[in-house]
């Protein structure tokens, strides 16, 4: 379910943020008069650093965050294993072919007994003389002239068959891995696929589209009990201590499954970041954003 949310036009009085700030109560008594704070307290007031707490909220090891119930996606979960690959014998036109009908990036390369020597990737194509794309000779080129660097870009741009083009160090994966340590290396190295191995054997393949796929398969949990205002108030302030050190300048209640966010932020970032937050809280149903930027001086 998605939650809705709206930003309120009220306005938060001094005392209103002061009160948030050390866990008093949301607002004053209209009828009341607003009694002013020392000015230590309120100074110590917006250094305070820890959340406000409610009875019954203290969290302990049978009460894990939800995010931990979440399933951990392995490699093997959404990994293709019908993958297309070549020998490195295979002419480099019918590796282009298959890239082209397959709208496939990249074919790994085996040996006769399934083990992965190489890959070859469009980029390892893109410099061929039979389109005109090699790369045309320079003068420095020539003055500098490393014979070993110009034969073997030679062999990339003219070389028949696929061990002439492939790429023969390649970053792989393994089944057991979880797709947030795939993300990192894909993200690290600058890959759009890796091929997965068990040993030295090709089983499959792993790519960013499969990642893509993995999305959009997602669903939320569903729950046979709904999630109590206070289950939904204690995960929500848990993402907001996570996510921002001015979490003490936040007050949050929750009714009904309606979220009422107040207090000050830093930035309209970090006031988008809760608001996310909030959305990603199992059992919210809407959300009302009363927060407001911190005044920064500009002398």
């Amino acid at each position: 379910m998605t939650a809705n949310y709206r930003r309120s036009t009220e306005p938060l009085s001094p005392h209103l943020l002061l009160s948030m700030a050390l866990g008093q109560s949301s607002a004053p008594d209209a009828d009341g008069p607003i009694a002013l704070l020392p000015w230590r307290v309120r100074r110590d007031g917006f250094g305070y650093s820890r959340l406000r707490r409610y009875p019954g909220q203290d969290r302990g090891p049978q009460d894990p965050p939800m995010d931990e119930a979440t399933p951990r996606l392995t490699v093997a979960d959404v990994m293709t294993r019908d993958v297309v690959s070549v020998s490195a014998a295979t002419p480099v036109s019918e590796i282009a072919g298959a890239l082209a009908s397959k709208r496939i990036s990249a074919v790994p390369v085996v040996s006769t007994d399934g083990a992965l020597v190489g890959i070859v990737s469009e980029s390892d194509l893109m410099r061929r003389t039979e389109i005109g794309t090699q790369r045309r000779p320079s003068w420095w080129r020539k003055v500098l002239a490393d014979m070993e660097a110009e034969a073997a870009d030679y062999i990339r741009t003219h070389g028949r068959k696929a061990r002439h083009v492939m790429t023969p160090r390649v970053v792989t994966a393994t089944e057991d891995m979880v797709l947030a340590d795939i993300a990192d290396l894909m993200e690290k190295q600058r890959l759009k696929r890796l091929p997965v191995l068990r040993g030295s054997h090709l089983v499959g393949i792993v790519s960013r589209s499969d990642l893509v796929r993995a999305l959009a398969r997602y669903r939320a949990p569903l729950f046979a009990d709904p999630p109590t205002d206070g289950t939904m108030l204690r995960d929500l302030m848990d993402r907001v201590k996570a996510l921002t050190p001015s979490h003490c300048l936040i007050n949050i209640s929750v009714h009904r499954g309606n979220a009422d966010i107040a207090g000050v932020v830093d930035t309209a970032t970090e006031r988008e970041a809760i608001l996310v937050a909030a959305e990603n809280t199992p059992g919210i149903r809407s959300i009302q954003d009363r927060m407001i930027l911190r005044c920064r001086s500009t002398s």
